[in-house]
């Protein structure tokens, strides 16, 4: 018998009960609801989260429970949930699960470094920052100046310093994501083009006007997000007085994008090299269309005549 009562692993999906250890069993996202995935032989078979408790007599306050009340959050930042997975840093302590490039980080760093080296200089330093590290150099060196402006005591210039460093990290992600769904933002300016190179193709202008109008409806939410971090952000002395304010804002627009990341896939970085003049962007036109149909299909989209 397994121990119903035995307490939950805090970093990994360590089941106890034998339904939720078996091969090639996982946990992962079907139409939008968490279900949990199992072999059946020839086939495979879909148990919803909601019923998995129930039909296996799961008490929610036992190990299993309070893991399987883990399972919808962790499909935030995973596609599957195996048995001895761990579970995602997000949950665990709010960091990060996934990698980004130092190159993102240098250009977090620049921006927040920039904008705080511009507060205390002011119109007496107009020089424009390229190396992270010089950036990180200078703000060592004017650590107390930056503590007084963010309000902070001489003595807490190296809290200042790891502030600095702590809030580069959390944006350099958003750069990441950035670069991530800029071919989503030009998808729009390549879909003008094609309908101007398809004049007279009424069938095809109806297409691309149908998923012009679906695009807006993602492209509207990202830019409002990233609109978002960068008032947030845009004055470093401002989101250092409201560090934790900040650092919270910066990871929850992290993960909501990076959610969407996971139904995105490949598409922006297909678009990045699409050419409108070519045939092979007929082919990625009808992808993109059933891709936002299927998750935007519902939203209230008018076409246009």
């Amino acid at each position: 018998m397994f121990d119903k009562s035995a307490k939950p692993n805090v970093t990994e999906f360590r089941f106890a009960h034998p339904a939720l250890c078996l091969p090639n069993s996982f946990f992962t996202l079907s139409h939008g609801e968490p279900v949990l995935q199992v072999d059946l032989g020839d086939a495979r078979g879909a148990i919803p989260l909601r019923q998995v408790s129930q039909m296996f007599a799961i008490a929610p306050d036992s190990g299993d429970g309070q893991l399987l009340g883990m399972i919808a959050q962790s499909l935030k930042f995973v596609r599957i949930i195996h048995n001895g997975d761990r579970i995602p840093s997000e949950i665990l302590d709010g960091s990060a699960s996934w990698s980004i490039e130092p190159r993102h980080r240098d250009m977090a760093f620049l921006k927040i470094g920039g904008s705080l080296l511009k507060a205390i200089a002011g119109a007496r330093d107009t020089a424009t920052l390229d190396e992270s590290e010089e950036a990180k150099r200078r703000m060592r060196e004017q650590a107390a100046e930056i503590a007084a402006l963010v309000g902070l005591a001489v003595e807490r210039k190296q809290e200042v310093v790891d502030r600095v460093e702590v809030l580069a990290n959390e944006l350099a992600f958003l750069e990441a994501l950035r670069e991530y769904f800029k071919p989503v933002f030009d998808i729009g300016r390549k879909l003008r083009e094609m309908q101007k190179l398809a004049r007279g193709d009424r069938e095809l202008d109806h297409q691309l006007r149908r998923i012009q109008s679906l695009l807006k409806v993602p492209v509207d939410k990202y830019r409002g997000w990233f609109d978002e971090v960068e008032a947030g952000t845009g004055e470093a002395v401002a989101a250092l007085k409201q560090f934790d304010g900040t650092v919270a804002m910066l990871r929850r627009h992290r993960d909501n994008l990076h959610f969407e990341t996971l139904a995105w896939e490949d598409i922006p970085q297909r678009w990045k090299s699409v050419d409108p003049a070519k045939d092979e962007a007929m082919l990625e036109i009808g992808r993109l269309y059933r891709f936002l149909a299927s998750r935007y299909l519902d939203t209230k989209v008018w076409f246009g005549a």
